[in-house]
């Protein structure tokens, strides 16, 4: 078979077990992670483009939904693992005693969470914030994000990813600060 052929096959398979299942993985996910609808979306997503790229192999699956579902338990089980971990390691807004390492005289307890929340985005960039808009406010798909920006749904999701590594980097330090409070005893 061409590999033309390989891809138009793969792109319908793509598109009908989207159509078919999408809503039943999405739900799936969703009471897989505690009721976290962004991340089920995002393992859905995820999910769907594993199966993808393994027809674009060749690969033939006599019960799709059941791959998917096998997928998407597994991505499941890693988000919840990461999740635990990064619970174990977070810190309320209002035990923060700063706002962000720079900005040490601000007392976090003197900002309310959307003060706090808006000093941290004002730190990224326009099109950091614009993928933020549209993921974490406006609550739309990877596809639709991708629709709207003119990219892969892949693209998308990888954006997504760096996206949260940026957001984790910019709030670590007022989180060092806060444990650097508590170490020696005092609260600023």
């Amino acid at each position: 078979m061409l590999l033309s052929q390989m891809k138009q096959k793969a792109d319908a398979l793509l598109t009908e077990a989207y159509e078919k299942y999408n809503t039943l993985l999405l739900k799936f996910c969703y009471t897989k992670l505690t009721e976290d609808k962004t991340t089920a979306d995002d393992i859905v997503q995820e999910a769907l483009l594993v199966y993808y790229k393994r027809l674009l192999k060749g690969e033939e699956f006599e019960k799709p939904l059941a791959f998917l579902y096998q997928t998407a338990a597994n991505l499941c089980k890693n988000a919840n693992k990461v999740a635990t971990k990064q619970a174990m390691r977070t810190v309320q807004l209002e035990e923060i005693s700063d706002v962000a390492a720079q900005e040490e005289n601000t007392l976090a307890s003197e900002l309310d969470y959307d003060e706090i929340k808006e000093k941290l985005l004002q730190r990224l960039e326009t099109e950091e914030l614009e993928l933020y808009r549209l993921k974490y406010v406006e609550d739309k798909s990877l596809k639709e994000i991708a629709e709207l920006m003119n990219i892969t749904p892949n693209a998308v999701a990888k954006r997504t990813q760096r996206l949260r590594a940026v957001i984790k980097q910019l709030v670590e330090p007022t989180i060092a600060v806060y444990e650097r409070g508590s170490i020696y005893g005092y609260q600023s």
